[in-house]
């Protein structure tokens, strides 16, 4: 069976393991393990994360915003004499 020599630099070993087919979860516990999931991320940056909260007030008050607006427009288009719309 043919070997799968791994070098792992930040502890400077070689680790070698003979090659099997392995499944998906296997190679991401191994990946976890050895810290090898780096790759991924090369700057071990955070990932940024939405707010969803922040997001959701943010949406409630440009609605509010909007029915504020709407409501002096309706106010006003009152005061000028016009009649009230009933809809139809």
């Amino acid at each position: 069976m043919p070997k799968i020599y791994e070098y792992n630099p930040d502890t400077d070993t070689v680790r070698e393991r003979e090659r099997t087919k392995m499944k998906e979860k296997d190679m991401i516990a191994m990946m976890m393990e050895d810290n090898q999931g780096d790759h991924i991320n090369a700057d071990n940056q955070p990932e940024p994360y939405r707010n969803e909260l922040a997001e959701a007030v943010e949406i409630l008050q440009r609605i509010n915003d909007k029915v504020d607006k709407l409501l002096e427009q309706q106010q006003k288009h009152l005061e000028e004499g016009h009649p009230r719309d009933d809809g139809k």
